[in-house]
């Protein structure tokens, strides 16, 4: 009930969040993968590419391959670990500034779901100019998908 200047006290819970009551934290790494997207194609070594999957997850690496149209990051990172913080960074950062256009209430919904700390709380401006496009995409997945409860 965090910003009740704008909560219906009679339609708390009625509908979901703007993540379709999916979990922010997909959604970031959902949105990054596609930021990275460059990057996950060049990933052909079995070894380094089981150790992205291990941190991202199989659902997010084929995510970002299939959206490669939509990347935004030209340089390419050859690292599994950094490209999975990179992943985990950017996608925060995205989520933050795609909610930056709500309502507190429905901001907090997404955000406190999160840890304390993260990209979501200060996107920079190249997040702001993607983040749109970016978690379009992710909402009309999560939309072809059974919402988690």
């Amino acid at each position: 009930m965090l910003g009740n200047d704008d909560v219906d006290l009679n339609h708390i819970g009625c509908r979901p969040d703007l993540l379709r009551g999916h979990d922010p934290y997909r959604a970031t790494l959902l949105a990054g993968s596609i930021w990275h997207a460059r990057s996950l194609v060049a990933f052909v070594s079995q070894p380094e590419l089981a150790i992205l999957v291990k941190r991202i997850g199989v659902d997010a690496h084929a995510f970002g391959i299939r959206h490669l149209l939509h990347a935004v990051d030209k340089r390419l990172i050859s690292d599994p670990e950094k490209l999975a913080q990179q992943i985990e960074y950017d996608g925060h950062a995205c989520l933050g500034a795609w909610l930056q256009d709500s309502s507190a209430t429905e901001r907090n919904r997404v955000l406190l779901r999160l840890p304390e700390g993260t990209a979501a709380e200060t996107p920079a401006h190249e997040h702001w100019t993607a983040a749109g496009q970016l978690l379009s995409l992710v909402v009309a997945h999560f939309e072809t998908e059974t919402p988690v409860k």
